[in-house]
């Protein structure tokens, strides 16, 4: 428990502790008119477009949001939609006006669920036992989405939903949950379908040496001994995640990826079975319905955050090198730098392909989104205006555009369209083609290796097989190491 200082009111909340389930609110009628505040973070609007970013923030965070069709009611077994939002485990919030869940709920006629769920090291602490049973233990962010699972399972029977028709889906940091989710048992037991939005499936998570690492990181920018969770807990959460903010640049490994992810799960054995990487090469997931899909400049974000200013040829020949040393004359045969002032376009095309693209092709509904949004929701990431960065096709997808006060073309409202019939026909059926009507048939995939995908993009729409072949067949020869 913690004590509110200025309310002196006790709150039964337990931080670095395992979710719990909820004591029933009734016969007091619940207030779910208003958005609750996001789980404490540092620096969302410096490092995202202000619209994923909460407002306000707090410890006790742990909310779902629900949109239901107008027309449902407690009979209606209506399909259900589980989104986890992105942020690099750090950032964002499931009440964040981007992702907002009325227009694609009542569009497809399913129930949309957001999950909040604990971010940095208040979500993903791990510390050495200095107590038997006092030590942080991680992953306690899966355990929230696990638990949010088991409940909307348990209960969403009451909101009109169908809890044998549940798709969990969710994009970048969501998308690498929803992976987690897949080869987690019992996590397994309460969804159907999955669709993994931009998972950067190649950044790896951390081992348990890693996170204790970044853990010890933490407790000395706080000033706390390493493991001890007794000074930990008197830190206010403002504090830990300033200090997570502040670490965040000092690497825990050699691992030159994990820099664009510093608090992530870490694989335990149990909550985390295996790496992301090696559950879908080996196919180590529970057998679903799965749909996945990449942006074309899914690292375009990445690479111009970290060099703010030109990359010169010798630099991009630098950054594949540290990246993949053993294969860097081969690396460089496929992708030679341009003799240009600035490298930077030419860098994202590797590092896309390496860390979202061909790691992800499988046996799959595929897809490929390829529109840049014409209003200015990147400001102020205005490398990102004109480009199909990652993230893209989330305010289509949710048409939530007009939450930025943004008006969308006609041809953006088409895309939303087909993108709304495509997503809630697969939450329906597993097969993307099969109930509300589409303009076209997405391809369904096949094992005689062409890889058929549905490339979304403006004016329309159009199927493709073996996108980015030769490269990502260079990939999948080398294998995802970095």
């Amino acid at each position: 428990m913690y004590l509110d200082q200025d309310k002196f009111k006790i709150y039964l909340y337990f931080r670095w502790q395992n979710p719990i389930n909820p004591k029933p609110w009734t016969p007091t009628v619940y207030d779910a008119t208003f958005v609750r505040p996001g789980c404490p973070q540092n620096g969302c609007k410096d490092m995202n477009p202000a619209l994923v970013c909460p407002d306000k923030v707090a410890e006790d965070c742990l909310f779902l949001y629900i949109w239901t069709p107008l027309n449902a009611n407690s009979s209606s077994n209506i399909p259900v939609m589980v989104y986890i939002h992105g942020g690099n485990f750090v950032h964002m919030s499931a009440g964040s006006l981007l992702f907002d869940g009325e227009n694609l709920a009542n569009k497809g006629q399913v129930i949309i669920i957001n999950v909040e769920y604990r971010l940095g090291a208040l979500g993903f602490l791990l510390t050495k036992d200095t107590q038997k049973g006092k030590g942080a233990t991680g992953n306690y962010a899966i355990l929230d989405q696990q638990q949010a699972l088991r409940w909307i399972y348990e209960n969403i029977k009451g909101f009109g939903g169908d809890p044998e028709q549940i798709t969990l889906f969710g994009q970048s940091a969501g998308a690498q949950s929803t992976v987690v989710h897949l080869m987690n048992k019992e996590s397994s037991k309460y969804f159907k379908r999955a669709i993994i939005e931009s998972a950067p499936v190649s950044i790896p998570f951390k081992d348990k040496t890693e996170m204790l690492f970044i853990g010890n990181l933490l407790a000395d920018q706080l000033n706390c001994p390493e493991g001890d969770l007794t000074c930990l807990t008197s830190k206010t959460a403002e504090e830990i995640a300033e200090a997570q903010h502040i670490t965040r640049p000092i690497p825990s490994s050699l691992k030159l990826l994990e820099f664009f992810e510093p608090w992530v799960p870490y694989v335990d054995g149990d909550i985390v079975p295996y790496q992301p990487l090696e559950a879908m090469r080996r196919g180590l997931f529970t057998n679903k319905p799965i749909m996945i899909g990449t942006v074309t400049e899914e690292t375009r974000i990445y690479v111009y955050s970290a060099w703010s200013n030109n990359l010169t040829p010798f630099e991009y020949a630098a950054a594949l090198a540290a990246t993949f040393p053993s294969e860097i004359a081969n690396v460089l045969e496929l992708y030679p730098p341009p003799p240009l002032d600035d490298d930077r376009d030419a860098l994202i095309v590797p590092a896309t392909d390496y860390v979202f693209t061909c790691c992800t092709r499988g046996s799959t509904w595929l897809y490929v989104y390829d529109h840049a949004f014409s209003f200015p929701g990147w400001a102020p990431f205005n490398y990102c205006q004109g480009h199909v960065c990652h993230g893209s096709e989330i305010p289509i997808l949710l048409r939530s555009w007009s939450n930025g006060n943004f008006t969308a073309t006609p041809d953006e409202v088409a895309l939303s369209e087909q993108l709304m019939i495509y997503w809630t026909n697969f939450a329906k059926s597993a097969d993307p083609n099969t109930g509300l009507k589409s303009n076209l048939m997405w391809p369904k995939y096949t094992l005689d290796g062409k890889w058929p995908y549905m490339h979304f993009k403006t004016p329309a729409d159009e199927n493709g097989v073996n996108w980015r072949g030769k490269y990502c067949d260079f990939w999948d020869a080398v294998g995802y190491k970095a």
